[in-house]
């Protein structure tokens, strides 16, 4: 049996440790549920990395679980570097409560006397390392393609000492239960956690009278108010976004700078609602690329009832359309040239909802109908759209049309990069809408 080195306290009387948070190299975020039945003064050693104290990429911090925001971090107020470690050995003295622990190494950094530097470390290369020899069990050669074999090699000898440990007198110490972290919200209802890279989650729900909805959000700056990763909810039918997270207004959530998080109570009237929550392609839950926020595994759009007797006037329903489809081109991938055609045997008016990307003024990923001729009845315009959310070039466009009875063909095209399945900049809103749907105006 191999015994790996761990973080660990020096002696401090008779203590008993009751949260351990070790296995740094395998794993990218460790987190634990403590309760304190009572009051207590609680030991915190954690052992983690960083140039200086501003620059972390392996360190420990501590959440109210109730409330989600931080009681403790390793920061430059309680950690001393002791060779090539951060350090934090300190006594808090919590209140009785539930609280969550958390460990983090998203990364290595090194310095030297001709260089200096930090480099991520994507454990998802790490994958079928099981295959690999005993020499390399953890895959380190798939990292290497970033770092060198002698940085892999000490990230790999640090990274085992990396952790946090959380003690407490041992008659204490027994009386602590601990649990798989996170803590749900008080009344929560529906949570859209992001799991991926470029992904999209979503929910629909109704509420059958106005109701009090806690939205709990966090996300990704890209640059300026711009958000790389965020959340939304609409209105179902009408397809209105009631609600979305503002990079302008968005508080910091912790880790890196470019993490946000929005929290805030909205009352939504009767109807039934889309949330959903869209990732781009980096800087996830499935590996962060810089310093997580303080609440990682809560990472997306959370909603919640925080009054009582809200939870009867709400139901999560099953998708469906605003309308009856007539045609519908969506999830439209890169490099696509997609037809449908529809028959409209009288008159009518049509709901056209189109989402695409502008390139300046004309359209990257655009549609267009023609009618049996062959001539274009409706164009989708850069200047006739707004902004569907994610990205400034992401448009949308949603108008009702009156048509001629007779036979229509719905065209959509796409060119060689930012489509569904395949972003290179914040996804839409309603991504599983990227095309063109054609519904009855009704």
């Amino acid at each position: 049996m191999v015994l790996l080195a761990v973080a660990t306290a020096p002696a401090h009387g008779q203590e008993a440790p009751f949260v351990s948070l070790k296995d740094t190299v395998r794993t990218e975020v460790q987190a634990r549920t403590f309760t304190l039945p009572k009051a207590m003064r609680v030991h915190v050693y954690a052992k983690g990395g960083g140039r200086d104290h501003r620059s972390f990429f392996a360190s420990g911090w501590i959440l109210d679980a109730a409330s989600r925001e931080v009681v403790w971090q390793m920061d430059g107020r309680n950690a001393k570097a002791e060779g090539d470690y951060q350090v934090a050995d300190q006594y808090l003295e919590l209140k009785a409560g539930t609280y969550e622990a958390y460990f983090s190494n998203h990364g290595f950094g090194w310095t030297g006397p001709l260089s200096h530097g930090t480099r991520d470390i994507d454990r998802r290369r790490l994958q079928g390392a099981a295959a690999a020899k005993d020499d390399d069990k953890f895959g380190f050669r798939a990292i290497a393609e970033s770092l060198s074999p002698g940085r892999v090699a000490d990230w790999k000898a640090r990274a085992a000492y990396y952790g946090m440990e959380l003690y407490a007198r041992s008659g204490e110490a027994a009386e602590v239960r601990t649990a798989q972290a996170p803590v749900a919200w008080r009344g929560e209802v529906l949570a859209l956690l992001a799991t991926q890279d470029g992904g999209e989650v979503r929910g629909t729900f109704k509420v059958s009278r106005p109701v009090t909805m806690h939205i709990y959000c966090q996300g990704e700056r890209e640059s300026g108010d711009a958000l790389a990763d965020s959340g939304w909810i609409m209105d179902a039918r009408s397809r209105k976004v009631v609600w979305e997270m503002n990079g302008a207004t968005a508080d910091y959530a912790g880790g890196a700078e470019k993490n946000r998080r929005q929290v805030q109570t909205l009352t939504l009237p009767a109807g039934e609602y889309i949330a959903g929550y869209t990732t781009d392609g980096s800087h996830s839950p499935a590996h962060w690329n810089a310093a997580p926020p303080c609440d990682p595994l809560r990472y997306g759009l959370i909603l919640s009832l925080p009054k009582e007797g809200d939870a009867s006037a709400f139901a999560l329903s099953p998708a469906r359309e605003p309308g009856k489809v007539l045609a519908a081109l969506v999830k439209v991938g890169n490099d696509r040239r997609e037809d449908a055609a529809f028959t409209l045997a009288r008159p009518a008016s049509v709901r056209i909802y189109a989402l695409g990307e502008a390139d300046d003024d004309e359209m990257a990923d655009g549609a267009w109908i023609t009618d049996s001729a062959g001539t274009k009845v409706w164009t989708m315009a850069p200047r006739a759209t707004v902004h569907a959310g994610g990205a400034r070039k992401n448009r949308m466009q949603d108008q009702v049309l009156a048509l001629p009875a007779g036979t229509y063909t719905v065209h959509y095209h796409t060119d060689g990069s930012h489509a569904y399945g395949r972003w290179n900049s914040a996804p839409p809103r309603d991504a599983e809408h990227y095309g063109i749907t054609v519904y009855a105006d009704e």
